[in-house]
C-alpha cells in the first residue's frame, strides 16, 4: 500500500505500508499497544475536560504522570501525547465545520465527545523509538524494551525506503486481523508548480463514479455490481449463522472497501495523467454543507442524467454540465496537478 499527501508549496509525503515478521516479539508489542493507548486515552481525557489545545501546555501537564501511570519511555509517552492531542484537534475541526453547515431547520448536532483509544489501536513512533536497519530488520521501542522485527517487503518498497530524495520520517505500528504492519513515513520537496487560468472540472456521482468536463465518464456500473453481490452474500451467510459462515463473512469484511480504494485510485491516477499532459488544474466540486445551500429545481431536470437550460435551450447530459461548470467557476490562477514523484 502506497498513499500519497501533496501540501502545495512545502513537502510532498508518502506512507508505506510493510508487513512485519514479529518473530516472537507478540507479547512485547501487544503490551505496548495495551499501555501506548490506554495512556493517549487519559491523555486525550484529561485534556479534552480541563480545555487544554496547546501542544507545550499538555506535554507540561500530563508527561509525568503519563510516564508513571502507564510504564512508558519518554518518547513513547511523547507521541502518546502527540497522537491525542491530533485526535482531539481533528475532533475540533470536524464539529465547527459541521457547525457552519448547519441546516436552520434542523435541529443542532449532538456535541462531539472525547477521543478514546481500543487496546489494539495504532502506536506511533519516531525517530528515537525506531530505527530501520540493514537486512531489513526494524528495531522498534517497547515497554520490555527494544525488539527487532524484520521487514517483509517487496522490491518496490524497499527501493523506496533506500531513495536518497525521500527523507524517512515517523512510523505507525498498526495490528490488523493478527498481522502486524508497519507504516513508514517519507517526505520531499514538493515539485516546482506552474499555475495555469484553465481546470479540468470533475464532477462526483453515483451512476457515474466521476465526471470531467471533457466529457469522460468513470461508470459506478462495476461498483453497483459488487456492492449488490456483496450484499446478497452477506445477507445469505448470516441467515445460515454456522461457524463456517462467520468464518467466511470475516474473510470477506474489507473486501469491498478495498475494491472501492483500488477504483478510486484508477480513476484519479487517469485524471491526474490527463490534467498533466493537459497542462491544466483540476478542479473538484465541494459538497461541504450542499444540503444548506443547493436546491435542484424539478422543472430544470428532465431525469437523473439529463439537464435543460430554460434560458438557451441547451440540454446535455447534467453530470458533464456540472463538471463544465466547476471548470469555469472562480476564473482564477490555479497549480496544475504536479505528477507524482517516486
Amino acid at each position: 500500500m502506497l498513499r500519497y499527501t501533496i501540501l502545495m508549496g512545502e513537502t510532498l509525503t508518502r506512507t508505506i505500508c510493510i508487513k512485519l515478521d514479529v518473530d516472537g516479539h507478540e507479547q512485547a508489542l501487544q503490551g505496548t499497544q495495551l499501555h501506548f493507548n490506554a495512556a493517549a486515552s487519559w491523555i486525550a481525557s484529561v485534556c479534552w475536560d480541563e480545555r487544554i489545545t496547546n501542544t507545550n501546555t499538555a506535554h507540561h501537564r500530563v508527561y509525568g504522570e503519563t510516564r508513571t501511570r502507564f510504564g512508558l519511555g519518554a518518547q513513547l509517552a511523547v507521541c502518546a501525547r502527540a497522537k491525542a492531542m491530533e485526535a482531539i484537534k481533528a475532533i475540533k475541526t470536524q464539529e465547527k465545520q459541521r457547525r457552519g453547515h448547519q441546516c436552520k431547520n434542523r435541529p443542532p448536532p449532538k456535541p462531539a465527545t472525547c477521543p478514546q483509544f481500543g487496546p489494539r489501536g495504532s502506536v506511533r513512533y519516531d525517530a528515537r523509538t525506531y530505527r530501520l536497519m540493514a537486512l531489513d530488520r526494524v528495531s522498534l521501542s517497547t515497554v520490555s524494551g527494544r525488539v527487532t522485527c524484520r521487514l517483509l517487503g517487496g522490491k518496490r518498497q524497499h527501493e523506496m525506503l533506500v531513495d536518497p530524495q525521500w527523507e524517512i520520517g515517523g512510523a505507525d505500528l498498526v495490528w490488523r486481523r493478527g498481522v502486524y504492519y508497519l507504516y513508514v513515513t517519507q517526505s520531499t520537496e514538493a515539485p516546482s508548480i506552474t499555475e495555469t487560468p484553465d481546470a479540468i472540472g470533475v464532477d462526483l456521482g453515483i451512476v457515474n463514479v466521476a465526471t470531467d468536463s471533457t466529457g469522460e465518464r468513470f461508470t459506478g456500473a462495476r461498483v453497483r455490481e459488487v456492492r449488490n453481490r456483496s450484499v446478497k452474500r452477506r445477507a445469505a451467510l448470516q441467515r445460515v449463522g454456522t461457524r463456517s459462515a462467520q468464518r467466511r463473512l470475516k474473510q470477506m469484511s474489507g473486501r469491498e472497501q478495498r475494491f472501492m480504494k483500488d477504483v478510486n485510485h484508477t480513476i484519479s491516477t487517469a485524471l491526474v495523467k490527463k490534467a498533466v499532459v493537459s497542462r491544466k488544474a483540476l478542479a473538484l466540486e465541494d459538497l461541504t454543507g450542499i444540503r444548506d445551500r443547493t436546491m435542484v429545481r424539478r422543472e430544470d431536470r428532465e431525469s437523473q442524467a439529463s439537464f435543460q437550460c430554460r434560458q438557451c435551450g441547451c440540454c446535455l447530459n447534467a453530470d458533464i454540465n456540472a463538471a463544465t461548470n466547476i471548470s469555469l467557476a472562480e476564473p482564477v490562477k490555479r497549480p496544475i496537478v504536479a505528477p507524482v514523484r517516486e
